[in-house]
């Protein structure tokens, strides 16, 4: 009797649980024009640690609030039915992944420290191009997911891959397809639709390697897609000027410009170096948030 042939990568993603029931209830209530800031209180109620990570959100130097957020009902007035939102699917997703072996605990913190940087970075770059901030922020945090679903599937195969970090460009990812017949971002997109995630994290997370390659929403992975750059160069401790950081994307995204003009991103207005000083002091500002959602 011949051996079950092993399930594929994209296989096992859909075997991976679902989010909790408070993550549902959020969606649900969030996507409905008519639910009442009562409405979200009571979904998120019955999940205490949920309700702990929220206040404390809500109350770090990164939100830079001037009074003191004391109740949910208070942090949903404040920070609205959008960023309670991303806090919960935030939290809810990195939670999914404590799971993995402790084992891995080194190559797991890289890629979460790595993540939130990224998700600083996109916010900081949706704010300058009055886009919402708070969904850039997620996406960026959650873009690169897949290598961490990967992880859990192939274990030691894929911490002795040469796709776990660093810059990735088409022939990196080629290779990763031909080597595992999926690419990382493909396992990202496919488990966030798993999870009944909003499209726009969907398609950032999907295509933030190919903005080009998204079928709409493609102004989510061009923003991440630079927020990625941004923080790659944050983690090798890079002290760029404008000029040396337009060289280097330009040589690592030769089509960036391009592909901003085609969704009218004002790309006049772009400054690497800005974005990049405001990722340095936002990181030194912000490292309680990944805490907080890993608790």
């Amino acid at each position: 009797m011949s051996e079950p042939k092993p399930l594929s990568i994209a296989q096992q993603i859909e075997a991976f649980p679902l989010m909790p029931i408070t993550v549902s209830k959020v969606i649900e209530v969030t996507n409905n024009p008519e639910s009442s800031a009562n409405d979200l209180v009571k979904a998120i109620l019955p999940d205490q640690t949920m309700c702990i990570a929220i206040l404390k959100i809500a109350n770090s130097v990164l939100y830079g609030r001037p009074k003191q957020v004391s109740s949910l009902e208070n942090a949903v007035s404040v920070l609205g039915f959008n960023e309670i939102q991303n806090i919960v699917l935030a939290k809810a997703a990195v939670k999914a992944f404590k799971r993995i072996p402790k084992e891995h605990k080194k190559e797991i913190d890289m890629l979460w420290d790595h993540a939130f940087t990224c998700g600083l970075a996109a916010r900081i770059i949706g704010e300058s191009i009055n886009q919402p901030s708070g969904q850039f922020f997620i996406a960026g945090l959650l873009h690169d997911i897949g290598k961490l679903a990967m992880l859990i599937i192939l274990g030691e195969k894929y911490i002795t891959s040469k796709w776990l970090s660093g810059l990735n460009n088409a022939t990196k990812l080629e290779e990763e397809k031909e080597t595992y017949t999926i690419t990382h971002d493909e396992v990202g997109g496919r488990l966030l639709r798993h999870w009944q995630f909003p499209d726009t994290l969907i398609a950032a997370v999907n295509y933030h390697h190919t903005p080009h390659s998204s079928p709409n929403l493609q102004i989510y992975p061009l923003v991440i897609q630079v927020a990625d750059f941004l923080s790659l160069m944050y983690d090798q401790n890079e002290a760029a000027d404008e000029q040396t950081l337009k060289t280097v994307l330009k040589d690592h995204l030769p089509n960036f410009e391009e592909q901003w003009r085609r969704q009218n991103l004002p790309l006049e207005e772009i400054t690497l170096e800005s974005w990049y000083t405001w990722l340095k002091v936002d990181r030194s500002h912000g490292s309680d948030i990944l805490d907080i959602l890993a608790l």
